[in-house]
């Protein structure tokens, strides 16, 4: 490449000679040599992306004069060049499928002039994913873990996917309730088909498109629709302030408050006028004391009000209010520092406070609750609480309030805390594998999954009783050899879950059929009962097929013009059938594939409907 020469003079005369370059009276300027790279960056993929199929890899590129060429590079080796500038980007199309799967691959590009100066990127890292095994995130919104639940329930699962979810199936006590295909993912179940007063474990399993799965950990709760019968009123305290307690300020009115079965709101009056009720823990309010009479006492009352109508009236206290305090005004500082609040607290707790003052603090005083236990005039201000006085398994609220030489009082930032001496919790757990009416053969992996708030220590695991293994390590399997049981028949596999504390938990059992002598030659035979053929159908349509096989039915799965629109394995075999996006007037073939546990499928006969919104 030759660069331009710009300033000769268009009147000068150069004399070539033997001798060398003569000029007379002329001026000649020499040209400038371009020795400025060009400029390059890669604006797609970005770095760090995951990618898959073609991609087009685009780079921007510029240069004081102008840009020759820009050659790619893939993990260091020349893949190819783009010379034609298209408004200073210049691309590549890049087959991804050609390299590692599920790896990082380093792009970078070489930029040229027009005399071969260059300019060489930083390199980016993308990952070529061109197979989706990448499982679905997903968690369980509500219920929560040990919530009384009556009526309806919406059990309420947040879940996403790198591509997208197929569905969610949900499990009460290890049998499927039903599946949601689109989001928001709320399956309703109904609790009052369930025995009141008894612990039920749900989970679910999220399947993205791809059939990868996640199964969200179960959690437990109490079906309570006798609520009605609760007699029982809840208990309770005003923990803050403490009675008889000057306040200025901004107050925080706080209410420990339990009930045998469930609370449901907490009604707070001043002076007899009610302020508000408040529904979630913890219970407090911040009460602006600027807006009441000065130097005047006002009483706080609160009414505890559990979920069945039971009310408690709390005993009210008196506080006296005062924003204005004559001599010394200002009050002290004081600040728990130590436990933290939310902190879970065993055996004799220090609790010691940083308390500072312009004039001198007198004492601080100490309260649990709401009752004063501890009065403490010299620094360091501490008290050594035993923490089995108090109810095991439950918050317990710390208020320390400082007065200074002068009387004036600061009542810290309360804290609360969780008071847990005994493990008193039971673990939970549930048999994943296999499922309840399933039909195993051969070797079968029996799978557990069990969780404890500190730690499980066991599992025993029987089949009809009888003690077969002792799981102690995680994963929980055990290989069961089912030809050594009683074949044509129903098994019950049951566990005992024993956490380190000595606590246990009977896990629901599991029946399954053993069936090792493979003898089902007869194929199910089935039918569409609804719709009927012929028929015209709007709206959201039961689409039901009637299903039979002498071992049982595996499962029926359903099409609407060829196009799967899902499975059902529970009897009665139904799918509801959402026809409003559908062209008006159109005709539309059912029809639905029948498997038994032998693995025969049959087609039941399609029908023809019309569908008319």
């Amino acid at each position: 490449m030759v660069p331009t020469h710009k300033s000769l003079s268009i009147f000068g005369i150069i004399i070539i000679s033997l001798f060398g370059l003569s000029c007379e009276n002329e001026t000649i300027e020499l040209p400038i040599a371009d020795t400025t790279p060009p400029q390059a960056v890669i604006i797609h993929p970005v770095d760090g992306e995951s990618v898959s199929g073609d991609i087009t890899v685009l780079a921007r590129a510029t240069d004081n004069e102008k840009v020759d060429s820009v050659q790619f590079y893939i993990n260091q080796k020349w893949v190819g060049t783009d010379n034609t500038d298209e408004e200073d980007i210049y691309e590549y199309e890049w087959k991804t499928s050609d390299y590692s799967e599920d790896e990082f691959h380093f792009i970078s590009i070489i930029a040229y002039d027009a005399v071969v100066n260059e300019y060489a990127s930083f390199p980016i890292r993308i990952k070529a994913d061109n197979h989706d095994n990448e499982p679905p995130i997903a968690f369980l919104l509500n219920p929560f873990a040990g919530q009384y639940v009556s009526g309806i329930v919406d059990i309420t699962v947040e879940a996403s996917d790198n591509d997208s979810i197929q569905y969610v199936s949900y499990y009460v006590n290890n049998v499927l309730q039903g599946y949601v295909l689109e989001s928001p993912y709320i399956f309703p179940w109904n609790t009052v088909l369930h025995p009141d007063d008894q612990y039920y474990s749900i989970y679910v399993i999220v399947r993205d498109m791809s059939n990868n799965l996640t199964t969200v950990p179960p959690v437990s709760v109490i079906v309570d629709n006798d609520i009605q019968n609760d007699v029982t009123p809840p208990t309770g305290s005003i923990t803050s302030p403490p009675a008889g307690l000057t306040v200025s300020g901004d107050v925080v009115i706080i209410v420990s408050a339990s009930d045998n079965r469930a609370m449901s709101e907490v009604a707070l009056s001043i002076d007899g006028n009610y302020i508000t009720s408040i529904t979630e823990t913890p219970y407090a309010y911040i009460w602006d004391t600027t807006l009441e009479e000065e130097d005047v006492e006002h009483t706080i009352s609160v009414v505890l009000i559990d979920l069945a109508g039971n009310e408690s009236p709390l005993n009210p206290i008196s506080v006296l209010v005062d924003n204005n305090p004559p001599g010394d005004t200002t009050p002290p500082t004081v600040l728990i520092t130590d436990p933290a609040a939310g902190q879970d607290l065993t055996g004799i707790v220090s609790i010691e406070v940083l308390a500072e003052d312009d004039i001198g603090i007198n004492r601080i005083e100490f309260f649990i609750n709401g009752d004063s236990v501890h009065t403490d005039d010299s620094d360091p201000y501490n008290y050594a609480w035993d923490t089995e006085t108090v109810t095991d398994d439950m918050d317990h609220i710390i208020a320390v309030v400082g007065f200074d030489l002068d009387g004036n009082a600061t009542l810290a930032p309360p804290i609360a805390v969780y008071v847990d001496n005994f493990d008193n919790i039971h673990p939970s757990g549930q048999i994943q594998n296999p499922v309840a009416g399933q039909t195993v053969t051969g070797t079968v992996t029996i799978e557990i999954s069990a969780i404890d708030n500190i730690g499980v220590a066991q599992i025993d695991l029987s089949i009809d009783g009888i003690p077969k293994t002792t799981l102690t390590d995680y994963p929980y399997t055990y290989e069961w050899d089912t030809t050594s049981e009683t074949d044509d028949q129903d098994h019950v596999i049951s566990i005992i879950v024993a956490d380190s504390s000595g606590n246990i938990t009977y896990v629901p059992p599991v029946s399954v059929y053993v069936n090792n002598i493979i003898d089902d030659i007869t194929p199910p035979v089935a039918s569409i009962s609804n719709p009927l053929s012929g028929q015209t159908v709007s709206g959201t349509v039961a689409f039901t097929v009637l299903a039979q096989d002498d071992f049982g039915v595996y499962g029926v799965e359903f099409f609407i013009d060829g196009e799967s629109l899902g499975t059902d394995s529970t009897e009665a075999y139904q799918i509801d059938w959402d026809t409003t996006p559908l062209e008006n007037e159109s005709q539309h073939t059912l029809s639905a594939f029948v498997t038994d546990h032998a693995g025969h499928t049959i087609i039941a006969q399609p029908i023809l409907v019309t569908v008319s919104n």
